[in-house]
């Protein structure tokens, strides 16, 4: 129980670092891309994606994203945020996984805090859907063996 609590409470300080100023600096070139984009009709959606070096799925979801959530900045990068809080919980299934309960929490602290995936977290990007699914594919190949 009191791991439970713990784990939680650690993945609710590092969801509050990568909601700190969400909304304050400006969208820059490739958010206002993504942004407009997802407002498009999702054939046109697919259609602009294909001509893009990232896979369309993250701009898929932020499609749908911007038509329950909003079209803010706010609400934009949120969607990044949850990939990011789902990334640390990934990090620290993983750890666990490959090194025991002391490793997970390594692993937890480690991506909490971690500066490149926070400001990942806070990019209207693919960048941390991109690290969640990479720590999910982890995780299943170690379950797998």
């Amino acid at each position: 129980m009191l791991r439970w609590s713990l784990l939680i409470a650690l993945v609710l300080v590092a969801f509050g670092l990568r909601l700190t100023a969400l909304g304050a600096p400006s969208v820059w070139w490739d958010e206002a891309w993504s942004a407009w984009v997802a407002q498009q009709p999702l054939a046109l959606t697919t259609e602009l994606t294909a001509r893009d070096v990232h896979p369309p799925l993250y701009q898929w979801l932020l499609h749908g994203w911007v038509r329950a959530a909003g079209i803010s900045e706010l609400a934009v990068r949120y969607l990044s945020v949850l990939w990011g809080v789902l990334t640390i919980a990934l990090a620290y299934a993983l750890g666990r996984r490959m090194g025991g309960n002391r490793a997970g929490w390594v692993a937890l602290a480690v991506a909490a805090c971690s500066v490149l995936l926070i400001r990942w977290s806070q990019e209207t990007r693919m960048y941390a859907q991109a690290a969640a699914l990479i720590a999910l594919a982890a995780y299943a190949t170690l379950r797998a063996q």
